[in-house]
């Protein structure tokens, strides 16, 4: 299960700026992974539809951050 930490809608002539922006947001959570001692290719994944572009999370990640000191909404 995935927690969904960006999304981007796909317009007609828009698609090369949000898979851009997707891989740019991915590469930030990968980073992110990788400080808090996690797997990046387990925790952070991009999912692309019809209509969407997502980044999403890992619920193992998502729940790291929540139990840690800090604001995680």
């Amino acid at each position: 299960m995935w927690v969904w930490v960006a999304r981007w809608l796909k317009k007609e002539g828009n698609l090369e700026s949000v898979k851009k922006d997707a891989e740019s947001v991915s590469k930030h959570w990968q980073e992110v992974a990788l400080d808090v001692g996690l797997d990046p290719e387990k925790n952070v994944t991009v999912a692309e539809g019809d209509k969407e572009v997502r980044v999403g999370i890992s619920e193992e990640m998502d729940l790291k951050f929540r139990e840690e000191p800090g604001e995680w909404r």
